[in-house]
């Protein structure tokens, strides 16, 4: 009761704050929401918004053939249930390393049954130097087809034609804009237009479509400047389709003062796209483009005499650094910014802090743990070493699953009370984690901030462990059907703590 008492007299200013502001109904339904941005909190007391960053593994990809090259990079990676496989695509390029000549883009493709381990198929469609024993799909068989970037993603628009399953855009050298593609099984492409389908932007990047199903359209994010042309900063905008080949100029996505893309950090990718487990979400993964000049901290960088040579090319090759964060949506234009980087440089190596470095591949996809016994993890892939040597590599990282950030306590106790919200479903599924002194409690609270009977603290049982699946019981009970569609608020409390999404179940 003392414990209870503590929490409650917590509260009080925290449940105040919350009726005294007109807070908008989220019609939550049986969406799973993500706790990596403050879009579901009304309010916090001794709480935060923790950025959770990828674990670095193994090195997963050593770009090393000569049509891969030391600038192989813009990634994709799928997984494709039908064939049963994933696959990953890039953009294979070489600045010149001394001992492989220059060349321009190719798309290359990989294949692995678990996307851990992947092989490096032999396709066969294009020679290489005389020979096809490569991993080429895309390779001036055409003019639009020699690709600055390709990005495909599986059509899962019930309209979409069987030749069509596969789409790609890609920006085409020499052309001003984007080419539409199409492949019944990612390996096999062809133009789906004679013409660009899409001019309106600058497309010097990884440019990504998708169909969403929230929307029922197409979409595509794309770079532009903020000055027109090539001139200003790197940003992102959006536009849409119903078919693929027609396409609507949206403008740019919007941020919230201070943490949209500037002058000192642009945005050099995008990475956007529902996330698969709450696809009411977008979740992006732009590489922030920084270059300070050449000041002294430049020289201390790694490899400061293979950075003079590249700055021959261009000063930035040299001097300019990038590294990630996450952007988040919940209606693919109004963007919220991870509030610290998700992905650093970390410490100095032989070969990192480069330009081209900490590019998150897109996206995120599901695999097994390697640990025993660990449930399954989310695994990212982001560039290294890129034109550095001969040749250029991709980094596997893990990270917990809906692991993207988190409301987080520490050692003391804290509490978060979410926005007004509507529901469908019988039982609360917290994806949660706590310390050994730990724990999480929470309840339901009416529209006037009240604790409603049956669901309050003082009838909750305690949670401490780790899962990505428990459900909330009070005194016993995980049934919570009484309150569907009804307005409520959820108030949780909680000690060195993390809780990362929410879902409630059927």
């Amino acid at each position: 009761m003392r414990f209870l008492s503590a929490c409650l007299s917590l509260s009080l200013g925290l449940a105040l704050l919350v009726s005294a502001s007109a807070q908008e109904v989220f019609p939550l339904g049986a969406d799973r929401e993500l706790f990596c941005d403050d879009t579901m909190i009304a309010a916090m007391s001794d709480c935060q918004i923790l950025v959770h960053q990828p674990v670095p593994q193994e090195l997963a990809f050593t770009c090393d053939k000569p049509w891969e090259g030391n600038c192989c990079n813009y990634w994709t990676f799928l997984y494709d249930d039908q064939a049963k496989i994933y696959r990953a695509y890039a953009v294979g390029c070489s600045q010149g390393d001394g001992v492989h000549p220059p060349h321009r883009p190719v798309i290359v493709t990989y294949e692995s049954e678990d996307g851990i381990h992947w092989t490096c198929p032999n396709i066969g469609l294009f020679e290489w130097e005389g020979l096809k024993d490569n991993n080429i799909i895309l390779f001036e068989a055409a003019d639009q087809t020699e690709c600055h970037d390709f990005s495909p993603f599986i059509d899962t628009n019930p309209n979409a034609k069987p030749e069509a399953r596969y789409k790609a855009v890609g920006r085409s050298l020499g052309f001003q804009g984007l080419f539409a593609y199409q492949s019944p099984d990612g390996i096999h492409w062809t133009p789906a237009s004679s013409e660009p389908v899409y001019t309106d932007g600058a497309f010097d990047t990884q440019n990504i479509t998708f169909w969403s199903e929230k929307e029922q359209k197409y979409i595509l994010y794309y770079r532009i400047f903020s000055e027109g042309g090539y001139n200003g900063t790197r940003m992102i905008a959006r536009a849409v389709s119903d078919d693929y080949l027609h396409w609507t100029n949206e403008g740019p996505i919007v941020f919230p003062e201070g943490e949209g893309p500037v002058p000192e950090a642009q945005y050099y990718t995008n990475g956007i796209r529902p996330y698969y487990r709450a696809k009411n979400v977008c979740i992006g993964f732009p590489a922030r483009y920084v270059d300070n000049g050449l000041i002294r901290a430049t020289e201390f960088l790694s490899e400061w005499d293979r950075r003079q040579e590249r700055m021959t090319l261009s000063p930035r090759y040299g001097t300019a650094v990038t590294d990630a964060v996450y952007i988040t949506s919940r209606d693919g234009k109004h963007f919220r910014r991870s509030n610290e980087a998700f992905l650093s440089p970390g410490l100095k190596t032989k070969d990192n802090w480069v330009y081209g470095d900490n590019y998150l591949a897109w996206t995120a996809i599901e695999t097994d743990s390697l640990r025993d016994d660990c449930p399954r993890e989310l695994s990212l892939y982001a560039t290294e070493s890129y034109f550095t040597g001969t040749a250029s590599g991709m980094r596997r990282f893990t990270l917990r699953i809906d692991g993207f950030g988190s409301v987080h306590a520490m050692n003391k106790i804290g509490e978060m009370v979410t926005r007004p919200f509507t529901f469908t479903g019988k039982e609360l599924s917290l994806n949660l984690g706590t310390a050994a002194a730990g724990f999480v409690k929470m309840e339901f609270l009416d529209e006037g901030g009240n604790p409603i009977p049956g669901f309050t603290l003082d009838e909750c049982d305690m949670f401490f462990g780790d899962t990505l699946d428990w459900r909330c019981s009070w005194n016993g009970s995980t049934d919570v059907s009484p309150l569907a569609g009804k307005t409520v608020s959820l108030r949780f409390v909680m000690r060195e703590a993390d809780l990362y999404s929410m879902k409630f179940e059927q």
